[in-house]
């Protein structure tokens, strides 16, 4: 007898999930991942930057994407609580804590005076992997992602 006898519909295989590369723990998942490859990715420019020109441009690399990565981790935080504990105020969550960060951040460079010791080159530099880094990071593991979003 043929599997398949005329008029019968043949059922779609069902794709395997891709389980080493599946994010199954929602935003806390993303905010791991970010943390460990943006972490890596500001570790190698400030070697860049200490190679280059010394520990003065290394220590403004660190700061520069220590900042990045604290206040984008920060906000991240933000939404993986708010989706755990208050899922119907997620977006406005994260909407304040992303202008927090922006305000934040404008704060931190406008009225907080600069150190002498840092250099903007490197740190810039830095803040600029990182964010990269970090937004590259953030949609990858979020486009794997396997979560229901509607219970």
């Amino acid at each position: 007898m043929s599997p398949n006898p005329a008029g019968a519909s043949r059922p779609r295989p069902v794709p395997r999930p891709r389980r080493g590369r599946e994010n199954t723990r929602g935003w806390w998942g993303i905010l791991r991942a970010c943390l460990v490859v943006t972490g890596m990715a500001v570790a190698a420019s400030t070697a860049v930057c200490a190679l280059v020109a010394g520990a003065a441009a290394a220590a403004s690399a660190v700061l520069g994407g220590g900042l990045v990565v604290a206040l984008s981790a920060g906000t991240l935080a933000v939404t993986a609580w708010a989706w755990d504990h208050a899922r119907e105020q997620a977006i406005p969550l994260t909407l304040g804590a992303f202008v927090l960060k922006l305000i934040l951040f404008g704060v931190l460079l406008g009225v907080v005076p600069t150190p002498g010791w840092v250099m903007a080159v490197p740190a810039g530099v830095s803040a600029l992997v990182a964010v990269v880094v970090w937004q590259g990071a953030e949609m990858t593991v979020f486009s794997r992602t396997r979560r229901r979003i509607y219970d």
